[in-house]
């Protein structure tokens, strides 16, 4: 390849960073996984599957779990990066989660916009997408919650906090699961010389 043309396996900008990153999924985690889109209707819950469950009905759990740690930053690992968009998606979020998103897994300035890299974006397994997502972000620590648990690398495992995606953030072992992992972060932060 000629000096100065991109790689297309490279990001054309260095992405945004942080000390400590939580890799953040949606449907799953602050909501039932049980979420349907259509053109017209745009994404909503499934009315048979999640009876009684709404979009984004565990987030004030996260808000919660992150106050402690204000410069914890988020970035958007959920197929919401592709449908209905990363700044869409933001939109719906509260301000105290909306103002510590960095970025999401996918970009398209990254993984280009054609359907057949889309595609191909859909396929990598989630712990992948994330793990490739850490060596262009380089943070210092990072954490990834998530209920999509297939595929993940060995070497991310210990990173992840595994959801059952009908509960996700309710359930209380995985609330203290991510606090004991937040907390971890930062004392290793503050161990290690920057």
């Amino acid at each position: 390849m000629p000096s100065g043309q991109n790689s297309p396996y490279l990001p054309a900008s260095t992405p945004r960073s942080a000390d400590v990153v939580l890799y953040l999924d949606l449907d799953g985690v602050v909501h039932h996984e049980k979420v349907l889109w259509h053109p017209r209707r745009g994404i909503y819950m499934s009315p048979y599957e999640a009876a009684g469950h709404s979009l984004f009905e565990w987030v004030h759990i996260l808000e919660s779990v992150l106050e402690p740690y204000p410069t914890a930053a988020l970035v958007l690992s959920s197929t919401w990066c592709i449908r209905p968009g990363y700044s869409a998606t933001l939109k719906r979020l509260p301000t105290s989660l909306r103002a510590r998103f960095i970025g999401g897994t996918y970009h398209g300035r990254v993984h280009g916009v054609d359907p057949w890299n889309v595609s191909m974006f859909r396929t990598t397994p989630r712990g992948v997408q994330v793990q490739e997502d850490t060596l262009r972000r380089k943070p210092r620590q990072w954490i990834a919650l998530d209920d999509d648990l297939e595929g993940w690398p060995d070497s991310c495992r210990r990173n992840l906090v595994a959801c059952d995606g009908t509960s996700g953030l309710s359930n209380p072992d995985v609330q203290q699961e991510l606090r004991e992992k937040l907390h971890s972060c930062f004392v290793a932060l503050s161990a290690k010389p920057a």
